[in-house]
């Protein structure tokens, strides 16, 4: 029994799982399995197989709405640098009450490190540059329009990103939920067929699983049938010898 443990990775248990299917179509007729039909089997095995294939799905589009994410926030916070030497042009390189209006009202005039505190800061700068357009710089794109679009593409892709989160973990709780009910199967066929045939029975092969029993006397006899009983091929004589004996025979 401890030989046929499951494999713990889900592409080797997949493979075994075929393997066990194929088993239980094979030899149903003289496997009397009622609680584990075949295609109840292949029911499950397939069940793990979608959800495994949706969970791939969404993994990947949880990487493309990180990778999304993350270049909305590089262009925000660009932006937000940009907006805040424009502020100090209007402002006075010092922050000071006046600094408020503007969106920036910490002391330092920082561009926030936080995600969540950066997109607030935007929506009070565009709200600000939006009232005074002449505080802003658009050569270098400092307008509430440019601000406004970065902000809006900001938006979204945070969005995204928490929706394809949760997909994806959901999609992993599904997945993990059907692979506990495939392996809690694979685990009854296995005492099924300990209870049905030999430990050394070759029927074990045929369901991608290893005989209970490696050194079984069925195996022992096949030793030594094969050192005692099986016939062997001559061994050459050297020239030398078959020489010696030819001429003694011809003595």
């Amino acid at each position: 029994m401890g030989q046929n443990t499951l494999p713990s990775g889900i592409n080797d248990l997949l493979l075994l799982a075929d393997r066990i299917a194929q088993g239980l179509e094979l030899h149903r007729p003289w496997f009397q399995m009622a609680q584990i039909p075949p295609d109840e089997f292949r029911r499950r095995l397939d069940e793990v197989r979608k959800a495994d294939n949706a969970w791939s799905d969404t993994k990947t589009a949880k990487v493309s709405a990180q990778v999304r994410m993350t270049t909305a926030n590089k262009a925000l916070t660009a932006w937000l640098a940009k907006a805040r030497l424009a502020m100090m042009l209007a402002r006075g390189t010092k922050w000071s009450e006046r600094w408020i209006e503007t969106g920036f009202t910490h002391g330092a005039t920082n561009v926030p490190k936080g995600i969540e505190p950066r997109i607030a800061l935007a929506r009070r700068v565009v709200f600000f540059l939006s009232l005074h357009p002449k505080f802003g710089v658009p050569f270098a794109e400092v307008t509430a329009g440019r601000g406004r679009s970065l902000y809006e593409r900001m938006i979204r892709a945070r969005e995204a990103l928490a929706v394809a989160t949760t997909h994806c973990i959901t999609n992993k709780r599904q997945r993990d939920a059907a692979e506990r009910i495939l392996r809690r199967t694979m685990h009854q066929v296995v005492l099924m067929l300990q209870a049905t045939i030999a430990p050394d029975d070759p029927r074990w092969i045929a369901f991608g699983l290893k005989e209970l029993v490696p050194d079984s006397p069925r195996k022992r006899r096949i030793d030594r049938r094969g050192v005692g009983g099986a016939l062997t091929e001559p061994i050459p004589l050297p020239a030398e010898t078959h020489a010696a004996c030819q001429d003694t025979v011809a003595a």
